[in-house]
């Protein structure tokens, strides 16, 4: 298995899923979740083949913007965009299985179940960037709770509605460098200190220490946060983000040339 290479089949699958997003283009209530479905969409073939000579990046690339077109298309209802995009996780499995028993044999179950956890904790943010970066108007509940968590802890009072959507916008970028950060593995150690701290204020503002620990509990607990904060600290140490990371890729890449130099 772990000579094998799926990433021709992820460009085959992002490839349907690039018809799927423009032939359903009458689904998009807005330019700009139809432009940034229908990019993310593109950039799943595009980063497959380009990198198809390379495992970990024809792996993690793709993964990452197929989660984006998946979310999007999710929290949309624009069921036949997301199924049809969806397949391509199934290529992604199998190439998943490939990287990591690569990175098995050749590093050991350390380093495996690091480049995991940390690719998983990683891309765990798209699922809420989505709903801040690539709609085209922000979901009437998200902007009240932004408003009034705000609002009432900084100025006593709920915000207005442009600071408010300014403030959305803002937490979506911070979780995208997040999930580019952690995820890609690009500078992992910065993108662990982020989302901590990103974990902390969410739970502040959204009053969950009030709560109460048990995550079920009414309006919610801090104990869901708080799983993720703890599996997301060790990332902070060095040498932890792993070979299956942009990191890696990049300074392979600067040794060759300082060798040919």
């Amino acid at each position: 298995m772990e000579n094998k290479n799926f990433a021709n089949l992820i460009t085959l699958t992002g490839i349907i899923a690039v018809v799927s997003a423009i032939y359903n283009v009458h689904l998009y209530d807005g330019a700009w979740s139809g432009i940034a479905t229908v990019i993310a969409a593109l950039m799943i073939p595009i980063t497959a083949f380009i990198n198809r000579k390379n495992v970990n990046l024809s792996f993690l690339l793709p993964l990452f913007f197929t989660t984006i077109v998946v979310r999007n298309a999710d929290q949309h209802d624009w069921s036949q965009i997301g199924w049809i995009a969806a397949l391509t996780y199934i290529p992604l499995i199998f190439q998943c299985v490939v990287v990591m028993r690569r990175t098995f044999l050749n590093y050991g179950s350390t380093e495996t179940a690091l480049s995991m956890l940390r690719i998983f904790i990683g891309f765990n943010w798209l699922t809420h960037c989505t709903e801040k970066l690539f709609v085209s108007s922000h979901d009437t509940g998200l902007v009240d709770f932004f408003a009034t968590g705000f609002g009432n802890l900084i100025l006593g009072h709920p915000l207005p509605t442009a600071m408010t959507h300014g403030l959305i916008v803002f937490g979506g970028i911070i979780e995208l460098a997040t999930a580019i950060s952690l995820g890609l593995g690009l500078m992992s150690r910065f993108g662990a200190f982020m989302s901590a701290g990103y974990l902390i204020i969410a739970q502040i503002i959204g009053g969950h220490f009030s709560v109460g620990y048990t995550w079920i509990l009414p309006g919610g607990g801090w104990e869901l946060a708080f799983y993720f904060f703890m599996v997301t600290i060790p990332f902070m140490l060095p040498n932890v983000g792993g070979t299956v990371s942009l990191d890696h890729f990049i300074s392979k890449k600067r040794d060759r040339s300082y060798q040919y130099a």
